[in-house]
């Protein structure tokens, strides 16, 4: 079996080679002149195995029920502290089986699938417990294919990563999962042969004293344009593309589902000796920045230069995150329950945001909530866990910087995992009490909206609907369409009973398809209703890049401080001029007839000037086409400037919108720099005006009311929600209590006679 050996031991040489960890020059060619070689195979294939030996780091044996016993190979086991080294695995499988092969530090996690919101990092307990974190040093992955193809002898490679310097103890296993005739719904093959392994009261791993060399603390100067100090987000990849903190090792606020971290100017990577690739960005309002860096054994520290090219905050726009969360989905969910607000500002500060509305919703609701305040807070950045950090190697000081002053968070409610969860996610900000009346814990909230909704109005809080193109996509990009959806997911839904009856302020959007999102939007304006529409992540629900994928952006006469900063940013947000998006293009000062008042009232109808400053930035060229199964962009789905791009040009489209309808365009260079659009627009009647760059930026709209007329603007508009509640109801009454039925049927009918009578008011179809 001299040929399949050989050519499993050449695919490891090469792959070690690939991932910039070659085998002495010489041996790959003496393993290519053994091809040749004229003596038996057993003589070939014994000089095989004495070539690669001394590169061994375990030996593996597979015995006849797939069970593994892994001993020490002769490879002298040194590693670097907090980067990689890889080894060769010598695989011994006499009954020729078939299977997949996974290898880790014995008896360590890393990240697991819960089945529920998310992938945790698997670190149950706290040091005063059970001291996992500080024992999980190791970190250890197969590199390239670990499939085991039922030769006698084959090799494989295994990279190590430890988080420690100096000489430790650890101890690698292997699990080999293998075809079975049953099948499992609750456990994977890895999970069902690991289980079966435990079981085994023999030492299946190989006990090794690792030698690690240390590495040293790299402190990043990041630096604004302006030279002031600042967070933002840093990526450290080295030549295999592999991310720098290990991503399986880290501790909040450092999250193991993010490729950067966020560090503040002046505070430290711990890296060893090598190249690597570093970028940072501070939201989309940067280009991003790349620099490739050398850290030798005297680097102390890399200078990083950050590229801005738009500041809204210069023309008096303040950007916002209205849905963001600290516990569940991505976010592990132990020993803490998510994270702090110490973690949350400064990711916050990271993505270059004002405000920031951290949401407390079922899964996290009952640890969360004690960051409620009624309160805007920017707390200092500190590490929230010091035992467990320190245990996690995590030593460093957190810095203060110019900007810190200028990011808040305002904890909040996401009507999410309550009873009335079927009809729509509320969003609830600027709530004085976050306890519903006569309850004591989430079951026992109503099982509809509508009251949800009325008890945040009676706080004077904004209220309104997460992720609102959930559910409501109907197989067309038309805007606006007339096709009813089926209301069967969490987006937008009841949002159609509670604005006729006064009990909605907005919406939120700027993540999946436009007419998803806006189709609802676009026909209650057409009956008059002044709905707001705002730009949201859902971080680390939706998107888990960072917060502010999604972002909302308010004109204020100063910025956005202290304790009352939230109420002051949505007090602009129902009077004054906003626009939301992806954040990678601006319109400012958006005006009918220079007026850039939301409400405009003229004598007689006629054409009117709609003007604004518009800016938009992409880079010369298209991206690369992305690897298979990989997004194109960093919004995978849903809005994004790239999408708004104009074949193979830097151009992309401004339009002009009445009530909903393009009348009017003008093609913009996204080149960074603020350029004057303007459009003569005839209005024939009363009618709602908006620009938009479909799926990159939106504005709120400007009313114009003609000789004191109400926009009545579509009778199929009206009639379009009237039906579309017919629909609701059909999808969604099954889930209210049957105590509630009759309340809820009643504001169902009662939502439907206010659209009756607005249709009656249209003018035109």
């Amino acid at each position: 079996m001299f040929q399949p050996l050989h050519a499993s031991a050449t695919r490891a040489v090469e792959k070690l080679r690939d991932i910039g960890e070659p085998l002495p020059e010489d041996l790959a060619g003496r393993l290519a002149k053994l091809a040749d070689d004229s003596q038996s195979d057993a003589v070939r294939s014994a000089a095989v195995e004495e070539l690669l030996r001394p590169y061994v780091l375990v030996d593996v044996e597979i015995d006849e029920r797939g069970y593994t016993a892994s001993t020490p190979g002769a490879a002298p086991p040194r590693l670097v502290q907090h980067g990689w080294r890889s080894f060769l695995v010598r695989v011994v499988n006499p009954h020729r089986l078939l299977g997949d092969l996974a290898g880790g530090p014995g008896g360590v996690l890393g990240l697991v699938d819960h089945h529920s919101h998310a992938a945790r990092i698997t670190l149950h307990d706290t040091l005063t417990v059970v001291p996992r974190i500080e024992t999980s040093w190791l970190q250890a992955k197969l590199a390239g294919p670990t499939d085991v193809s039922g030769l006698d002898v084959e090799y494989k490679v295994m990279s190590l990563y430890s988080r420690d310097g100096g000489s430790r103890r650890g101890e690698i296993a292997f699990i080999l999962a293998v075809e079975e005739a049953t099948e499992s719904l609750t456990r994977p093959p890895f999970a069902k042969a690991g289980q079966r392994m435990g079981f085994e009261s023999r030492q299946y791993h190989a006990a090794i004293e690792f030698d690690c060399l240390p590495a040293r603390d790299i402190r990043f100067d990041i630096r604004e344009p302006d030279g002031s100090s600042c967070v933002a987000a840093l990526t450290v990849r080295d030549s295999q593309r592999r991310a720098y903190p290990s991503k399986a090792m880290r501790l909040a606020p450092d999250m193991f589902f993010h490729e950067h971290v966020y560090r503040a100017t002046g505070e430290v990577i711990t890296l060893p000796a090598g190249q690597y690739e570093i970028s940072a960005r501070r939201g989309p309002e940067y280009r991003e920045v790349r620099v490739d860096v050398d850290i030798e054994a005297d680097t102390e520290s890399v200078t990083i230069e950050l590229d801005r090219w738009a500041d809204p905050a210069t023309r008096g726009y303040y950007s916002g995150d209205p849905h963001i969360h600290a516990g569940g989905c991505s976010h592990y969910s132990v020993p803490s329950e998510g994270v702090n607000p110490e973690t949350m500002i400064r990711h916050v500060r990271g993505e270059g945001l004002w405000m920031g509305s951290v949401l407390t919703w079922g899964p996290c609701y009952y640890h969360q909530k004690q960051f409620f305040s009624g309160s805007s807070i920017s707390p200092r950045a500190e590490l929230e866990y010091p035992d467990m950090q320190r245990a996690q190697g995590m030593t460093w000081d957190p810095q203060d910087t110019d900007h810190d002053g200028q990011s808040l968070l305002r904890y909040d409610l996401e009507v999410s995992g309550f009873p009335s969860s079927h009809s729509g996610h509320v969003i609830l900000l600027g709530l004085t009490d976050q306890d519903y009346p006569g309850t004591k814990v989430i079951e026992d909230w109503p099982s509809w909206n509508l009251p949800v909704m009325r008890w945040g109005h009676a706080q004077n809080a904004m209220v309104g609907y997460a992720h609102c193109g959930l559910g409501l996509a109907v197989g067309t990009e038309e805007l606006p369409n007339y096709v009813i959806p089926e209301f069967q997911s969490i987006g937008s839904n009841e949002i159609i009973v509670d604005v006729p009856l006064g009990a909605a302020d907005f919406q939120c959007g700027a993540e999946f398809s436009p007419a998803a999102e806006m189709n609802i939007w676009y026909h209650l304006l057409n009956v008059g209703y002044r709905t707001l529409m705002l730009g949201e992540t859902d971080y680390p629900c939706i998107y888990d890049d960072g917060p502010g994928v999604g972002r909302t952006y308010v004109r204020l006469p100063e910025p956005p401080q202290g304790d009352q900063a939230l109420e002051s940013w949505l007090g602009g947000l129902k009077e004054g001029a906003s626009y939301f998006g992806d954040g990678r293009s601006h319109v400012y000062d958006f005006a009918v007839d220079g007026d850039t008042g939301r409400e405009r009232s003229v004598d007689a109808a006629g054409p009117v000037r709609v003007s604004a400053t518009v800016a938009a930035w992409l880079p010369e060229q298209p991206p690369a086409a992305p690897a298979a199964g990989q997004p194109a962009y960093s919004a995978p789905v849903g809005w994004h400037i790239e999408r708004a791009r104009i074949g193979q040009t830097r151009t992309v489209l401004v339009e002009v919108l009445v009530n909903g309808i393009p009348v009017g365009s003008q093609e913009v260079l996204a080149d960074g720099n603020e350029q004057a659009v303007e459009f003569h627009v005839p209005l024939e009647r009363s009618s709602w005006v908006a620009l938009r760059i479909l799926r990159s930026v939106h504005t709120q709209p400007t009313f114009v009311e003609i000789a004191g007329r109400p926009i009545r603007a579509s009778r199929r508009s009206a009639q379009w929600l009237h039906d579309s509640v017919d629909a609701l109801w059909k999808a969604k009454s099954g889930f209210i209590r049957e105590t509630e039925r009759a309340e809820a049927r009643a504001a169902y009918d009662a939502a439907q006679a206010a659209y009756l009578t607005r249709r009656g008011e249209c003018e035109v179809d």
